[in-house]
């Protein structure tokens, strides 16, 4: 895991750099990045700040860890529904995509913390930038398996296009830290009336 330290090579070194990785995300969901100390962390995760400078030298240190966690859980669901949508027939693509995500948001409410400030490095940006490509590839995969479209670089382009507008709006309906449910179902709705357009366009 970049950032560290030193890299924990016991299974009670690994759990206690994610105990201290779970602590910086409840911080960072309950008051925001400016909260995000080194007391506070040691503080949630209920260890010395001696033991957070074993495997971290500074706060950025967290952040960048706690960023790179983020885009794995992202890249295992995109893994995840490819893999599915080759095995099972859906009647309603857009719900089980967005499910997926969303579930993300909820679960990872620090998530937006991060990623809606300046506490990135440039190269955490350009993983931010290639993991929404990944994502796009696997809403590319599903639509081809699930719907038979005609896969090119129009579609492609589509589907880059799709996760865009739902990044955004995303971040939007979390914007307070809880999902505002009205806007969900409006991207629900908008993503649904594209893929349609989508279908048209091309279905073999």
């Amino acid at each position: 895991m970049d950032g560290l330290r030193r890299a924990p090579q016991q299974a009670r070194s690994r759990a206690r750099v994610r105990r201290l990785l779970e602590a910086a995300d409840a911080v960072l969901a309950a008051d925001g990045y400016d909260a995000l100390t080194i007391r506070r962390i040691a503080a949630e995760a209920g260890v010395p700040v001696g033991t957070i400078y074993q495997f971290f030298p500074d706060k950025q240190a967290i952040v960048d860890a706690l960023a790179r966690r983020y885009l794995e859980e992202f890249a295992a669901v995109v893994e995840d529904v490819t893999d599915r949508a080759s095995r099972e027939r859906w009647d309603d693509p857009v719900q089980i995509l967005l499910d997926a995500f969303i579930g993300l948001y909820r679960s990872r409410p620090g998530y937006l913390t991060i990623w809606t400030g300046d506490h990135l490095s440039p190269e955490l940006r350009r993983a931010d930038e290639e993991n929404n490509a990944a994502i796009a590839d696997g809403v590319r995969s599903v639509l081809i398996s699930q719907l038979g479209l005609s896969d090119s670089a129009d579609l492609a382009r589509s589907c880059q296009i799709a996760v865009q507008v739902c990044d955004a709006l995303l971040r939007y309906a979390f914007r307070d830290g809880t999902a505002d449910e009205a806007v969900l179902t409006e991207l629900v709705r908008l993503q649904r009336l594209y893929l349609a357009d989508l279908v048209t366009r091309y279905l073999h």
